[in-house]
């Protein structure tokens, strides 16, 4: 449902932090308790909760409930340790949603986001929606929300305008009772030309290219990024990052190359690039 309700207050601007410790969420999104071990310790997550563990920067290991390992890279080189990410052991698939406010007697006329459709379980949900996928991590970076999956949106909120918006990301389920209980569109959406469907789609972090340059530069970007993802300090971590800005600075944002492949290579680049700035990563053997 649309939300109503707002009240004007003034802006306060907040400044985030360096530092080489994360805090992430485990979810559980089941009814029973869930167990999985971080590092050889056992953490147990209630039933339809979540549990905050705070892990340092570097590499650890973690054991699914299957009994399934796998290592992963807590990175510190950038962003403060508060709600990093959800560990997601149960590999459940979450939306994105953004929810608009309006101030008592004003009429929304469009979304605070681009309108996708998304397709789950054969049925189709149309609004200002983002399929995050279901990968094990979860990070804020690529999407930073206002309230998690236990959390609820809010009847009422604070603004300096007459509109805002808040973000929450939905388990898939929840998502659904959300949509057919509380969602209401801001605006008619048959007056779009097209509506996009979202699909989460794995960054593509490497590619053979064709072109010499193109494929020496991602090779020199790649062996940076795997030293920077398998460093066990948030300091090694951020003079890594440091590396790669001035190489991608001085070489590989402008190659002299001029091919139909820079479009490509354009796209794997910015994907190496954004791991950089993120709080985790799952590391393949």
């Amino acid at each position: 449902m649309l939300k109503e309700a707002l009240v004007f207050i003034a802006c306060i601007g907040l400044a985030g932090c360096f530092g080489g410790s994360k805090e992430f969420s485990i979810d559980n999104p089941t009814d029973k308790p869930l167990s999985v071990f971080i590092d050889n310790k056992e953490i147990t997550i209630p039933a339809g909760e979540m549990q905050n563990i705070t892990l340092n920067a570097g590499p650890h290991q973690m054991t699914l409930p299957n009994g399934e390992k796998v290592k992963f890279s807590v990175l510190g080189a950038y962003g403060d340790s508060e709600r990093s990410g959800i560990i997601n052991p149960t590999q459940t698939r979450y939306i994105y949603v953004i929810q608009k406010y309006v101030a008592d007697g004003v009429t929304p006329f469009t979304e605070n986001g681009d309108v996708h459709v998304l397709k789950i379980n054969g049925e189709e949900f149309t609004g200002p929606f983002i399929d995050l996928g279901s990968e094990l991590f979860i990070d804020s970076f690529n999407k930073d929300w206002n309230f998690g999956p236990t959390e609820s949106f809010p009847e009422t909120t604070f603004a300096n305008s007459h509109d805002t918006y808040k973000t929450k990301l939905f388990r898939a389920n929840d998502f659904i009772h959300y949509y057919k209980t509380d969602f209401s569109p801001s605006g008619d959406y048959s007056t779009r030309i097209s509506i996009l469907e979202s699909v989460y789609k794995k960054p593509e972090l490497s590619y053979n290219f064709s072109e010499p340059e193109l494929q020496q530069n991602i090779s020199e970007a790649l062996k940076i990024y795997n030293q920077f993802i398998h460093a066990d300090s948030a300091s090694k971590q951020k003079d890594l990052k440091k590396k790669f800005e001035q190489q991608n600075r001085a070489k590989w944002r402008n190659p002299q190359t001029k091919s139909l492949e820079n479009a490509h290579y354009y796209e794997v680049m910015s994907n190496i690039n954004h791991i950089f700035w993120s709080s985790v990563i799952e590391l393949s053997d």
